[in-house]
């Protein structure tokens, strides 16, 4: 469908070959000068678009929270699973007591040791049972690899041995009472770790206190970090903002006699803080049914389908001024009947699909030249003024009329839900970063009605 606009606009000459003597009105002057014949055509045009479901294998790994659990999705029939590798922080100057203070000297020991997983929301069912595993890594991830959702855990641990610990759990303990691990609506796990692991920590201290001068030197010869595996259960997916991992001690102090006789229990504690990696691992299976669906586009999260769109530049004028290009996408309302219902990203950014991996590796932001973004309103994403993207790939067809497709891909763009990391100064607000929308997203894009549309204008002829 084409729609057509006839606007007259005018050009205002300047003259530099001789004075023009004129009144104070002025208004009418480019009317009085030019000749009819220079007036401009404005043209809207608007080209169907083709949007469909693209499968993504995996997105990058890293992120503040760490997700946990599985779900199956009673409508799709998608299974979402995931675990997560995580190291941890040791501060500068880290300290136990000094060793005759300690209430064995001779082999200082840990009372106890926990692992602490805080959380704050979590998606599906609040009881239902899963269980967990919690594996020591036997290597290192590296702080400036760039891991991806489908790494495989086991070049971290060894799969052959038993795991560390186990912990039954629900999102919300029905066994202990959730008012004994919920404050100020943080929920937690917490997994007794053996006591002879914490009895190795403490004694590697004593052995090489400079193994703990800093998270370095802690990660390669004290504690690489561990993988903590759903090992059972579906049901419920936990976002998981801290970890922390707490070896007890006893000590002596100075008491009220003045005598260093009086036993205490203190703790130590490491938390897995950005400063360290932590990586989440994702598993996304059964998404064929999605996929083979042609009556919608779809978006699943997190890494599962990303809508794409095949921009019809081969349609498009080459010669003519873009004014402006726009292209709205329109969402279906999800009515599926399902007790949990995903969430519906409220941001998309446009990325071209041959650029997709080195946008997020390299950290871009949105340059509104090749990248966009979107917000959710109402049920439609609006991209209102995508002139440059347009511009730039008609330049590759012009200037390379022979070879501008031979990429397939060299037209289709990618719409991939992210979140923000912004940072505001006085009244701005600048985008600094862009991450991948890690939550679980369900939401379906109508096929029909993509349509790119174009303001033109040229000289009338």
């Amino acid at each position: 469908m084409k729609i057509k606009n006839i606007i007259k606009g005018a050009f205002v000459g300047i003259l530099t070959t001789c004075a023009i003597s004129c009144d104070d009105n002025t208004s009418n002057l480019g009317l009085e000068v030019m000749p009819d014949n220079d007036f401009t055509i404005s043209t809207q045009e608007s080209y169907p678009s083709e949007i469909s479901s693209y499968k993504v294998d995996s997105i990058l790994a890293r992120s503040t929270t760490a997700y946990l659990g599985k779900f199956t999705d009673p409508y799709t029939g998608t299974v979402f699973q995931s675990d997560f590798l995580t190291q941890f922080y040791c501060p500068e100057g880290f300290e136990f007591p000094d060793k005759e203070l300690m209430k064995n000297p001779d082999a200082p020991e840990a009372k106890d040791i926990e692992l602490n997983l805080y959380y704050s929301t979590y998606f599906g069912d609040s009881i239902s049972p899963q269980k967990l595993a919690v594996y020591e890594l036997n290597k290192v991830l590296l702080p400036d690899e760039l891991y991806y959702t489908n790494l495989d855990a086991t070049e971290f641990y060894d799969a052959s041995q038993a795991p560390l610990a186990t912990q039954a759990y629900t999102a919300i303990d029905m066994v202990n009472g959730d008012s004994l691990y919920e404050t100020n609506g943080v929920h937690m796990v917490s997994i007794k770790l053996p006591k002879g692991f914490g009895n190795r920590i403490i004694k590697s201290y004593y052995d090489n206190p400079e193994n703990f001068q800093n998270s370095e030197k802690f990660i390669n010869n004290v504690l690489k970090g561990f993988y903590i595996k759903n090992e059972q259960g579906d049901g419920a997916i936990l976002n998981i903002n801290y970890v922390h991992l707490n070896v007890y001690f006893e000590y002596n102090i100075e008491s009220s006699s003045g005598k260093v006789d009086s036993l205490i229990t203190a703790y130590s504690q490491f938390i897995a803080t950005p400063e360290v990696v932590q990586e989440n691992h994702f598993q996304t299976d059964n998404l064929e049914q999605i996929l083979e669906d042609e009556s919608c586009a779809y978006i699943q999260t997190p890494g599962g389908i990303f809508p794409e769109i095949t921009l019809p530049i081969d349609d498009v004028s080459l010669n003519d001024t873009i004014n402006s290009a726009s292209l709205t996408i329109y969402r279906k309302n999800n009515l599926n009947g399902t007790p949990y219902q995903m969430g519906t990203p409220s941001e998309l950014i446009m990325v071209r699909k041959c650029e997709l991996k080195d946008f997020f590796e390299k950290q871009n932001v949105p340059d509104y030249k090749t990248s966009y973004i979107a917000y959710l309103s109402g049920n439609q994403y609006t991209y209102s003024n995508i002139t440059n993207l347009i511009n730039y790939l008609r330049r590759q067809k012009r200037d390379n009329p022979e070879t501008y497709n031979k990429d397939e891909d060299w037209n289709k763009v990618v719409l991939v839900p992210i979140t923000e990391v912004t940072q505001t100064s006085g009244s701005t607000t600048t985008i600094v970063r862009v991450l991948h929308d890690l939550s679980l997203n369900f939401t379906k894009l109508k096929r029909e009605d993509i349509k790119l549309s174009i303001i033109y204008s040229k000289y009338n002829e």
